[in-house]
């Protein structure tokens, strides 16, 4: 969950709401949501989160307003025939945990971890009993979900141009750390990424020195270089090789990607035909700014995922 997920259900529940976790704990077959999807459902609704939408989520919801949610784990099958059945056919079945929350502390200290960039586990005991966090590396109990708490990791964004823009604009949707480069003072303007976390005017050939030792990308972080010419992305890819990111995009031309791994190779690069990505996104014939930015936040989400 994200961070706006925790702060609706902190402020819901702090002004006394009558507030319910619905969370998916095992699915078996096909279902809307993988186990850990969660929504935080008012006496109005839902709040924030999602277990997949559609009738199951529909029937969770209205339960919780009519007052009729009970805590504990609760099994649907999502067919339209069966007796458990909610009118889905999805053809598997889920099991949900309604857990009442009438304690904003341990929703606080969940908060407040994930603003730090900090790990742990947030615990459901499986017979809705309240929650709450528990440090990273606490060994694992029966009788309770176990979510665990995980550093998104955090997106380099080298270049601050159109397309820059609008990727950071979907990436402060997707609640994903980013930080931005640019030589030109007038790109590298905090005003223009308000939810950065860093800002940076410096040469493209200077990267190592504006983002030295930790502050380097790792192997959880992103690199998605979109310099407004050839000599920016080449600094840029060999400063992003030279670091342990575990993604690295580049934004142009097939043509620009033979030339500049022709220049690699020849300098000893043999890792970046397997780590760099290039053209950067998916293939879905983007073409203004923003549809580009759609194309590489989704290879952002897919990596994230593991899902290419």
């Amino acid at each position: 969950m994200t961070v706006t997920f925790w702060e609706a259900a902190v402020q819901a529940v702090t002004a006394g709401q009558r507030v319910w976790l619905v969370t998916v704990a095992a699915v078996q077959g096909s279902a809307p949501q993988r186990p850990g999807a969660m929504m935080a459902v008012g006496p109005a609704g839902r709040l924030a989160g999602t277990i997949g939408g559609g009738a199951l989520e529909y029937d969770c919801v209205q339960k919780v307003i009519r007052g009729e949610a009970l805590p504990g784990l609760r099994h649907l099958t999502l067919n339209e025939n069966a007796p458990q059945g909610v009118g889905m056919v999805c053809g598997g079945s889920t099991d949900l945990l309604f857990t009442p929350l009438a304690d904003p502390r341990p929703l606080q200290a969940t908060l407040e971890r994930l603003r730090q960039h900090g790990d742990g586990l947030f615990c459901l005991p499986l017979d809705g009993g309240a929650p709450y966090l528990a440090a990273p590396g606490a060994g694992s109990q029966s009788g309770q979900l176990e979510l665990p708490l995980l550093d998104p990791g955090r997106v380099f964004v080298i270049g601050g141009g159109h397309v820059a823009r609008e990727v950071a604009r979907l990436l402060e949707q997707l609640n994903y750390r980013y930080l931005v480069a640019d030589d030109r003072p007038d790109y590298a303007d905090p005003a223009c990424f308000p939810a950065a976390e860093g800002v940076v005017c410096t040469g493209f050939d200077a990267l190592a020195a504006a983002f030295p030792g930790e502050m380097a990308p790792g192997a959880g972080d992103a690199v998605c270089i979109m310099t407004r010419g050839h000599a920016g992305d080449g600094a840029a890819v060999r400063w992003a090789l030279g670091t342990g990111a575990g993604y690295i995009g580049l934004m142009g031309s097939r043509r620009k990607r033979e030339k500049l791994f022709a220049e690699l190779a020849a300098e000893g690069y043999a890792d970046a035909p397997g780590r760099l990505v290039t053209p950067i996104g998916l293939a879905i014939g983007a073409v203004t700014p923003a549809e580009i930015a759609v194309s590489v936040c989704a290879q952002l989400i897919g990596w994230r995922r593991g899902a290419l």
